[in-house]
């Protein structure tokens, strides 16, 4: 059985490839892809830019959806036409932090990165990395899942370490996929009553307001200084009890700290390399930073979201290109201004039939 595919060099440096595959044996799944959507870590494994673990040649692509074509003779809980999707963190099951979170797994490989991706039309992969979506879910918006699971892995931390959360004043730094899916976790799925999103481009914060986000408060007041000079302007009443910060900027992080009042907590989602910002501002207000990594343990959580509110998960495509034009697709994914996620179709009346490299 052949599929064809991208496989990606580093360095703006794309391949299109046609592959033998073979059958499913033992517990594996073989799946059909349907489309595959681009995110930082994509772009910069395109550029060549990535800063993680990572490996080349790769079939990219870890957010995706698909259908199952057909399973091992292991396989219990899927079959032909499930539509699909799956894990971007390929834990062992095993180590002692896979008990705690999957995807802080000390064996992990991480699909599309350090491993072959979805960028191909049919592939393998094993069951328990699988999880099925609605059958009469949208398959673009299916793809959504591991965004849409990231944002809501992130929530979670929070409202365990803040039982109240869904009675404070939350702040989403960053108007981007991930703060889009922080915004739909904390609203929908944490019922969290009054949540904010500010960005730096307009239409995105018009977009989370269109979606259910309150208008920006004192983050547009602040004018990227929010530090208290004094005991005093630590109970102005003004600021944040949580910060999700989703941008990776370094300003977007230290405006996070000063925007924070007593006791409150920041977490961090974007990849910074370095910020500096003054710790007394968390000394004085016993603020709490926090991290999360990956979306593995929200799948059915986000599946169920997509399903019952394909309004709001279909906000965050801006996009859908043709695979055979993966160079265009990934030249839009950067264009912040313009772009939200871009999906690369495998399946479709043009997947696979427009001239790669079209404007």
């Amino acid at each position: 059985m052949q599929s064809k595919g991208i496989v990606l060099h580093g360095g703006k440096q794309l391949e299109m490839v046609t592959a033998e595959l073979q059958s499913p044996a033992g517990s594996q799944v073989l799946v059909r892809t349907h489309a595959v959507g681009l995110c930082g870590s994509d772009s910069g494994l395109y550029l060549g830019t990535y800063e993680g673990p990572r490996n080349y040649p790769l079939y990219f692509g870890h957010e995706w959806s698909g259908t199952v074509v057909s399973v091992g003779p292991d396989v219990t809980r899927f079959r032909q036409g499930d539509k699909v999707t799956g894990d971007c963190s390929l834990y062992c099951g095993t180590c002692q932090f896979c008990g705690r979170d999957k995807n802080l797994c000390q064996h992990i490989e991480k699909f599309g990165i350090t491993v072959d991706g979805a960028s191909r039309q049919l592939f393998l992969q094993e069951e328990r990395y699988l999880y099925r979506a609605d059958p009469g879910a949208d398959l673009d918006l299916v793809a959504l899942s591991e965004p849409l699971a990231v944002g809501a892995h992130a929530a979670r931390r929070v409202r365990e370490a803040r039982p109240n959360l869904a009675k404070e004043k939350i702040l989403v730094l960053g108007g981007g996929a991930i703060g889009l899916s922080c915004l739909f976790a904390l609203k929908v799925l944490e019922g969290c009553e009054y949540v904010e999103l500010y960005d730096l481009v307009e239409e995105r914060v018009a977009k989370a307001v269109a979606a259910g986000a309150a208008s920006p408060t004192d983050v547009a007041a602040a004018g990227g200084d929010g530090d208290a000079a004094d005991y005093g302007g630590l109970y102005s009443g003004r600021g944040y009890d949580a910060i999700f910060e989703t941008s990776g900027s370094p300003a977007a992080f230290r405006m996070a700290v000063g925007l924070l009042r007593p006791l409150g907590a920041v977490m961090a989602l974007g990849f910074i390399p370095s910020v500096e910002f003054g710790l007394k501002q968390i000394t004085l207000k016993a603020a709490q930073i926090m991290g999360s990594i990956g979306g593995t343990g929200e799948f059915d959580r986000v599946l169920e979201f997509v399903a019952g509110y394909p309004e709001l998960a279909s906000q965050l495509v801006s996009h859908r290109v043709p695979f055979d034009e993966a160079d265009r697709a990934f030249a839009l994914a950067a264009d912040r201004g313009r772009s939200m996620k871009v999906l690369l179709q495998f399946q479709g009346p043009r997947a696979g039939q427009a001239r790669r490299g079209a404007p």
